[in-house]
């Protein structure tokens, strides 16, 4: 039962879901609870077409993918160690017609999570560690140009987990740390944006923006022989999140967040022999209904996902898919809905 938990845990890996705001990765730290030692990489695509009838702005969100690495070194019967990269925050959005045609937003991030594990016994465990993340991106909107990049900044991880290996039975609670990055980069305006500034200028900018304290609860348990049920909650702390420069054309005011944002997924997981196993995955996340950024122009989302492990002595290959809903939100007065496509690949390796 225990094999089957850890096979169904990289399906639901694999198929990285398109998300209503700017929230990617989840954060994942699964690999710190695999057998032994273990190496884990997933790479993912997401296709989203998210779009508004009613002013004719069409495709505000790119296709864009990410991908993550894991490795756990267990040092001994207690004690274990895991590195993890991620890329957790990002934004791909350009917008082709409407009133904000030419505007558009690409922002990247990268961090990097060390954890340590120690099992206490009974079941109970606890871990923690730091992570530190960088942000860089370009944003284009009617205040100008802004381009911009943060140093690294470290934030902070502490979690509880209980297993009973014999139901494969595991609930784990993590959270990770809000973390402040101040920004430095460049204001511009292109020729004939400002009367002031005829030819266009471009100059120096400062900046800040914080990325979200969150919390991630994950659980999983065996229901039949050969059935495991799993899931997850992650709630992220965006509510009063903003992006601020100033330079010398002044202050600017680029992004709010009006909401926090909690996603939701239970998925069932079937193993069918010693290579095969399957898991079906439904989610849903509460977005904000309205909003002043364009960075998210999505509202609740719902989504099914389909994946497929095959595993041979040491190695596992899961791959999945993901299909997205979202509902309305009205972003500064204009609607938008849409959906997404994702599909993902993770390969793991135990040593």
């Amino acid at each position: 039962m225990k094999k089957l938990a850890l096979t169904t845990a990289l399906v639901t890996a694999a198929a990285t879901g398109a998300h209503a705001g700017i929230d990617r990765s989840g954060q994942d730290i699964s690999v710190l609870f695999e057998e032994g030692n273990h190496f884990k990489f997933s790479f993912a695509n997401v296709s989203p077409d998210i779009t508004s009838d009613v002013t004719n702005t069409s495709q505000s969100a790119t296709s864009f993918s990410t991908f993550s690495f894991g490795y756990k070194q267990q040092f001994n019967e207690k004690l274990s160690f895991a590195l993890i990269y991620d890329q957790p925050y990002g934004a791909d959005i350009q917008y082709i017609d409407g009133p904000v045609a030419g505007g558009y937003a690409f922002i990247d991030s990268q961090q990097i999570t060390g954890l340590l594990r120690y099992e206490l016994g009974n079941g109970f465990s606890v871990h923690g560690g730091v992570f530190g993340q960088k942000l860089s991106g370009s944003l284009l909107t009617g205040s100008g140009l802004l381009e911009a990049e943060s140093d690294r900044e470290w934030g902070g991880v502490a979690g509880v987990a209980y297993e009973k290996p014999e139901i494969a039975l595991r609930v784990a609670l993590t959270y990770f740390s809000g973390i402040d990055h101040t920004l430095t980069g460049t204001h511009a305006l292109p020729p004939g944006a400002h009367p002031l500034f005829p030819a266009g200028i471009s100059t120096a900018a400062t900046g800040t923006v914080s990325m979200p304290e969150a919390f991630n609860l994950d659980f999983q348990t065996g229901i039949a022989q050969n059935t495991l049920l799993f899931g997850s909650i992650r709630h992220a702390k965006y509510d009063g999140i903003s992006l601020n420069t100033t330079s010398a054309l002044g202050t600017v005011n680029w992004v709010n967040f009006v909401d926090d944002v909690t996603s939701y997924e239970l998925g069932i997981g079937r193993k069918l022999n010693d290579n095969w196993s399957i898991a079906m995955t439904l989610g849903y996340e509460e977005g904000a209904s309205t909003g002043t950024t364009f960075l998210a122009p999505a509202g609740s989302s719902k989504s099914i996902g389909l994946g497929a492990t095959y595993t041979h002595e040491n190695m596992k290959i899961s791959g999945g898919v993901r299909y997205t809903v979202f509902d309305e939100k009205v972003v500064n007065g204009v609607p938008f809905e849409g959906n997404a496509l994702s599909a993902g690949l993770s390969i793991g390796i135990g040593f």
